[in-house]
């Protein structure tokens, strides 16, 4: 098996960009009126890597983000909702993207809704709570709107990088 030092330095380096985004919505999201609702912009990088290094890279960076974040600004409850919210929303994208007829942003909206509805799934879950599917018209709408801002930042970036040699 090779290994490939530049596609683990790429992945790597993605990762810590993606911790920082992380940091960032943490911060920001005091700010939204909203309980539980994020900006998703480091899903700019699950996104980016998706398309520039291939699903198992993507979900590698995203894993990570979600543990090592949860671990230095989480708690195990944040660490679920995470996890959840992704794994529906990368399973999304990786249907959408194998179908061959969406773009990077309607890829990512499709990311953005089911990962408000993983997370809002999660809490019903752990919350015993079905009530909360009221609100799932709300998180949906706010789904839609970051993942389709985080997928026109992905089309800008990925139509500037896309030719450069980075990973071979």
């Amino acid at each position: 098996m090779k290994v490939n030092i530049k596609r683990i330095a790429a992945a790597g380096a993605l990762t810590a960009v993606a911790l920082i985004f992380s940091y960032v919505e943490t911060l920001i999201s005091s700010f939204i009126p909203v309980p539980g609702v994020r900006l998703g912009i480091a899903n700019i990088v699950v996104v980016l890597a998706l398309f520039m290094m291939g699903p198992w890279d993507a979900l590698a960076i995203g894993l990570l983000r979600i543990v090592i974040s949860s671990l230095l600004f989480g708690n195990p409850v944040s660490f679920f909702m995470s996890l959840s919210g992704f794994a529906l929303s990368f399973s999304v994208m990786l249907i959408l993207k194998k179908g061959g007829k969406f773009t990077i942003p309607g890829i990512s909206l499709g990311g953005g809704a089911a990962h408000n509805f993983g997370q809002l799934i999660c809490a019903m879950v752990m919350l015993r709570n079905f009530g909360l599917l009221r609100f799932s018209v709300l998180f949906g709408l706010f789904g839609i709107i970051t993942g389709m801002i985080v997928g026109f930042i992905c089309k800008m970036i990925y139509e500037r990088v896309k030719d450069y040699d980075w990973l071979s």
